[in-house]
């Protein structure tokens, strides 16, 4: 047998050209493999009831004589349908819907031809009472892996996956004579049958029992469709163009042909739709439809219009059909007896109905001239009566005759409005050039796709939620959609049948990938299929290259081992035509040509056909390919791991795998573009980058293992998920000792005791980072030894003081890293110098931060210069220059949320800008900022919560929540650590402030004392100096004026030294105001 390439049909030996479809036969090895492809397809299982039993107690050529005709007619049934038979076995019948070729309606022509085989098998019965045969019928929709030119009758299998196995369950649960379907099945269908939900079958060896539905009939499909639930976007031009065309047939009493033109799911029934929609009432519209499958569909849109017309239903017998017609035919008008027979004749033959109108004599046969005579004169006459519209949908699947019917009826002017309206694809104007026309009585509407703003209106539409609309998600969807609303539209409503149609998941991370809805897969499938296999290969290797791809790309992925890759641009020049692809102008590969796939939707049904052992191979080829081209090494890092990441992933989906996985190589790629993310100071990117490449890994490979764990903790540290890092740290830590990597180890104690002195635990801060200073001697590494003086030292500084000896250390250790050229680590010393002098001189804090920013600007390090910015506006809000500090605040959260550093961000809102709203009397806006950052803060822990509270006791204060603030109050109790003085201080100074507002004068003063001293024990001058202010205002409130003149007068000494300028004017009016007038009526520390 030779199968053919193209159709996967079976031909004789001497055969040259395809019995099935035409093409030439291409000579090929006879040892050569059949290929493999992954499709979604519809198996259909047909089960003899009881033939065993019946079986056991017949002679055996009684039971050939049963089985034969309902195999016989079964497969008939199966084919006439499109269904391609697989193999009996016993009495069971298997055949697949959607291979070698897939079809966009698979699962419909599945289950009508089920219906079919219930019909013929009841027919049969009638013919032979003997036979008295019943069946169950399964239906299933799902992944295959399919084996293109496999021959059955030689014991080569064709098809492959669960859905086989899934539908033969659902068969055996089916009633007698009845059909069930799966879910897949059912959602794919169930506008065109009608339905009841059946029992879940609890199927052998599957884990969940499986949801079936089972077939009641057809729903109707001539006659009027409903008008179209969703608003009609982007067509108003084409809309009007055919109106006018409308308007003038009735006007000028001719026939004409508009025909709406476009590729699949563009819109052209929406169009349709409307387009009736708007001329119900003026004409008469009768609608039918082309079938793609199927013998004798010819003429079937021509019966199902006079069907529709003569009002005849698929439920009537023959005699009440044979009734209505020949009452259809008395309505026509005409007294000319042989027009009326050989109308009568046409339509008896066409429908299928015995007919003798009155006068007339019955006629059996009929030639194709009086057929297309009849039915002609039969829509003249109706269009006299009234303007009448012919629907004709789906003319691309047209046989070539009823096209030449339907220009038969266009040839003749009888004085009558006819409008026939037809709906294609383009490829009718290949298929029959000259057809389709734009001027005189035929007008052609090319359907374009739709705009953004037009499909976000049509999405807004469809979900009834213009948020939706709005989120990142949606932006996604629209642009994968390439501006075609079928796939819209069902991507929709299979969220919506799904239960996931919930802004507030798509707003989230939590959602990120759709699959492709059944529908648009089939659509897209089909279309992929009817390419020739040159043009389908190259397809698919495009696809495994992604959304773009290059032609060179594609050459090197389709060239055999050791041989020269073939030109694939004739092939990539077909597929554009075809309307897949599109050549771009301008190339990211010089010398070269680069493509992009049409919708992303078709490379990722493409890529689906792909079988996942060849997908490995390809992923792995294209990356070889990308690390050929003349460029930098990381300039497509990204690229390569992606690439990489994917071969080894599939290679541990399928049990035998073509390549040796490139595991190590994949993760070691993936950490270079984790530490080019790094470089880029985007941290959420670096941090995902080091998980996929440790799930790359796996077990193995235990060094690069905790290498990449100790990246990735240091990048969830910086994004403020320190129980993530901590917990990662404790394994890295111990792990690394185990493996005797002083420098892991070295690192990953650094991070946990900056970790400790970050949530107030001195203690084990102390030990860990002492250990970390070890190890760093051991390691007599320069770059551990300058982070680990840069943590200890601050460490010290924040609690034991001694400012002029840690500013030294720091200092002697940035020389260390210039020495090593680390620009970033010498940066990061300035700015710990820089927060140090926070507390004590400004001005030579500012100098310290100028210079980061320059640091910053020459590495061109968006973090450095956030930091410093973020402290620069603290700097200069105290120096009096409020505006430029709350600019400068505001431009470093942007920066911050660009990099995603957590810790620094809520120290710029804590810090700065909900300082700057309170003293500007805007509490609210101070509470927004404050409660934005509390979640971040809470998880970070240590002084920053307790800081984020007292500032939000602040804000509820300011805006008289006294309750709130006691709550807030209540919650800091909770969170302080017990060693951690800083924390505690914040928490006395909340609890004295809502103590003032509640009038508690004692509890008040004792507060703010307790707090003061702590404070000044940790030598934190700026923060005791405005403890000192708070307490003056408190003493105030409580009227003791001489106190609070003491306490003013010691923070402005305070505010002075350190070069506070806008709290030491701001103490110069608190004076002036207790010598001119009375205390404030209420507490304030703004």
């Amino acid at each position: 047998m030779r199968i053919c390439s193209v159709c996967g049909t079976e031909n004789p030996e001497q055969a040259r050209f395809c019995l099935g479809c035409g093409n030439a036969l291409a000579d090929s090895p006879p040892a050569a493999q059949p290929s493999e492809e992954r499709k979604v397809i519809t198996a259909i299982f047909v089960d003899l009831v009881g033939s065993t039993a019946r079986s056991e107690q017949l002679d055996p050529e009684d039971v050939k004589a049963l089985v034969a005709p309902y195999h016989t007619r079964v497969r008939a049934e199966l084919e006439r349908h499109g269904g391609t038979f697989e193999k009996f076995s016993g009495d069971a019948i298997l055949a697949l819907f959607g291979t070698p070729k897939a079809h966009e309606d698979d699962p419909e022509r599945a289950i009508r031809a089920a219906l079919a085989v219930r019909r013929a098998l009841a027919e049969l019965n009638a013919e032979d009472e003997w036979l008295d045969l019943h069946i169950r019928i399964g239906i299933h929709t799902g992944e295959a892996l399919i084996m293109l030119g496999a021959r059955p009758s030689e014991g080569e299998w064709s098809a492959a996956g669960d859905v086989l196995n899934t539908a033969a369950r659902i068969q055996s649960a089916a009633p007698t004579d009845g059909i069930l379907v799966g879910r897949t099945t059912y959602l794919a269908t169930k506008d065109a049958f009608s339905f009841k939900a059946a029992e879940p079958v609890q199927a052998k060896g599957k884990a969940e029992p499986v949801e079936v539905w089972e077939v009641v009939g057809t729903q109707d499909e001539a006659g009027p469709r409903p008008r179209g639930e969703t608003a009609l976007v982007g067509r108003e031009a084409e809309l009007g163009e055919l109106l006018t065309f409308c308007d003038s047939l009735v006007e000028e009493r001719s026939v004409g042909l508009a025909a709406i033109v476009g590729a699949p799911g563009i819109g052209k029934s929406r169009l349709l739709l409307e387009l009736v929609g708007r001329l119900e009432g003026r004409f008469d519209v009768h609608w039918g439809k082309c079938l793609s499958y199927g013998e004798g569909i010819t003429y079937w849109p021509v019966m199902e219009i006079f069907k529709s017309a003569a009002g005849i239903l698929q439920s009537d017998d023959r005699e009440t059909s044979a009734a209505r017609l020949d009452a259809f035919l008395e309505t026509l008008g005409t007294e000319d007896l042989d027009e009326l027979r050989t109308i009568a004749s046409a339509l008896s033959n066409l429908i299928g109905i015995p007919t003798t109108p009155r006068g007339t004599y019955a006629t059996s046969e009929i030639s194709q001239a009086e057929l297309h005579w009849g039915i002609r004169r039969a829509l003249q006459l109706l269009a006299r009566q009234k303007p009448t519209a012919i629907v004709i949908e789906d003319l691309h699947w047209a046989e070539p005759t009823l096209l030449e019917l339907i220009s038969y009826v266009l040839g003749e002017e009888d004085g009558v409005p006819l409008l026939l309206i037809g709906t294609a694809r383009p490829e009718l104007e290949d298929e029959a050039p000259g057809f389709l026309g734009r001027e005189g009585r035929r007008r052609t509407v090319d359907l374009q796709t739709l705009g953004p703003e037009q499909a976000a209106a049509l999405l807004t539409d469809l979900t009834g939620d213009a948020a939706f609309a709005e989120t990142p998600f949606a932006a996604g969807l629209i642009a994968n959609a390439g501006g075609n609303p079928l796939f819209l539209e069902e991507t929709v409503r299979m969220l919506r049948e799904e239960g996931l149609l919930d802004l507030e998941r798509w707003q989230s991370e939590e959602m990120r990938y759709v699959p492709v809805p059944t529908s648009v897969q089939g659509l897209i499938s089909s279309r992929l299929d009817r390419l020739e296999t040159k043009e389908k290969q190259l397809a698919h290797h495009a696809s495994v290259i992604g959304a773009v791809f290059w032609a060179g790309a594609v050459a090197h992925l389709g060239a055999p081992e050791g041989a020269a890759p073939e030109d694939p641009r004739p092939g990539l020049a077909e597929l554009e035509r075809r309307d897949f692809v599109a050549h771009l102008h301008v190339s990211s590969v010089a010398d070269d040509q680069e493509y992009s796939f049409k919708h992303i939707l078709m490379r990722d049904v493409a890529y689906g056909q792909v079988p996942k052992g060849r997908r490995a191979q390809l992923h792995l080829g294209f990356s070889e390919w990308v690390k050929s081209l003349p460029s930098s090494a990381d300039e497509f890092v990204e690229i390569v791991a992606w690439h990489l990441e994917q071969a080894c992933l599939l290679s541990r989906e399928v049990a035998r795998s073509p390549i040796e996985p490139p595991f190590r190589e994949a993760a070691t790629t993936l950490a270079d573009a984790g530490r080019r993310a790094e470089r880029r100071e985007s941290l959420r990117e670096a941090h995902r980058y080091y998980t996929r490449a440790l799930d790359v890994l796996g077990d193995e490979h235990e060094e690069l293992r905790v290498e990449l764990r100790l990246r990735r903790a240091d990048m969830a540290m910086m994004l403020g998920l320190v129980t993530e890092a901590t917990d990662e740290l404790l394994e890295v830590a111990d792990d690394a000792s185990k493996l005797d990597r002083v420098d892991v180890e070295c690192e990953a104690m650094l991070l946990l005791g900056d970790i400790d002195q970050r949530q107030g635990r001195p203690t084990e801060a102390h030990d860990r980072l002492t250990e970390a200073e070890r190890l760093a001697s051991v390691a007599d590494d320069p770059y551990l030894r300058v982070r680990v003086a840069f943590v200890l030292n601050t460490f010290v500084a924040d609690h034991s003081g001694h400012l002029e000896q840690v500013i030294e250390n720091l200092r002697s250790a940035i020389v260390t890293a210039d020495e090593i050229h680390d620009h970033a680590l010498v940066g990061e010393g300035h700015l710990r110098i820089a927060s140090q002098l926070m507390s004590h001189d400004l001005a030579a804090a500012e100098a310290e931060l100028r210079r980061c920013l320059k640091l910053a600007e020459d590495l061109g390090s968006h973090r450095i210069e956030a930091e410093a910015t973020s402290w620069l506006g603290i700097v200069a809000y105290y120096r009096a220059r409020p505006a430029e500090g709350e600019r400068l605040c505001l431009q470093a959260r942007m920066w911050f949320e660009r990099t995603g550093d957590s810790y620094f961000q809520v120290q710029n809102i804590i810090n700065g800008l909900a300082i700057f709203a309170l003293e500007n009397g805007r509490p609210d806006e101070a509470e927004s900022w404050l409660r934005e950052v509390l979640p971040v803060a809470l998880q970070i822990g240590g002084w920053v919560v307790l800081k984020t509270y007292w500032h939000l006791v602040e804000a509820l204060v300011a805006r008289d929540r006294l309750d709130d603030a006691l709550e807030i109050v209540a919650f800091a109790a909770r969170s302080v650590p017990e060693e951690e003085l800083h924390s505690r201080s914040w928490l006395l100074m909340a609890e004295a402030l809502v103590a003032t507002t509640a009038g508690e004068s004692a509890t008040a003063t004792a507060a703010f004392a307790e707090a003061l001293r702590l404070l000044e024990e940790l030598d934190y001058a700026l923060d005791a100096a405005e403890a000192r202010f708070a307490l003056a205002r408190s003493l105030r409130v409580f009227g003791d004026v001489l106190g609070a003149r003491v306490e003013l007068e010691r923070a402005r000494a305070t505010f002075v030294r350190v070069g506070a300028d806008i709290r030491r004017d701001a103490i110069d009016r608190e004076l002036e105001e207790l010598v001119e007038g009375p205390a404030p009526t209420g507490p304030s520390t703004a």
